[in-house]
């Protein structure tokens, strides 16, 4: 059987700025670009959490256009400033993550040169 990717793209979400897709469907898995704080008019949340709380509600946003969920997300990687914003990070994760049967793996990045004024960014792969 031959796969063929196919863009995803809901307006629920940023256009990205650069040639780079929000979402490709290949098979049976969806692989999310980068989601960031900033919401489909490119308005950036003011402070971590709620830069957090937004890219979570952007990855899900993209997961749903997919045909996918949260629930189908089987790893994800986090991009974070400082060591600190781990607790933020993973208070928002449980929000979305916390009771499901089985969590997705995750991979956590401490990048103090994530672009500013960026805070967070996280990006997924997801079962279909």
């Amino acid at each position: 059987m031959e796969f063929k990717k196919e863009k995803v793209y809901t307006p629920l979400v940023a256009t990205p700025t650069h040639n780079v897709s929000q979402a490709i469907k290949y098979g049976n898995l969806v692989f999310i670009s980068g989601m960031v704080g900033e919401d489909e008019n490119e308005v950036l949340m003011d402070g971590l959490e709620a830069q957090c709380e937004r890219a979570f509600l952007n990855m899900k946003n993209v997961l749903e256009a997919a045909g996918s969920s949260l629930e189908k997300v089987l790893f994800c990687q986090i991009f974070i400033g400082k060591r600190e914003d781990r607790t933020i990070a993973n208070k928002v994760w449980d929000r979305y993550f916390l009771n499901m049967d089985v969590a997705p793996a995750r991979y956590t990045v401490v990048a103090p040169t994530v672009a500013e004024p960026y805070l967070f960014e996280i990006t997924c792969v997801a079962g279909v």
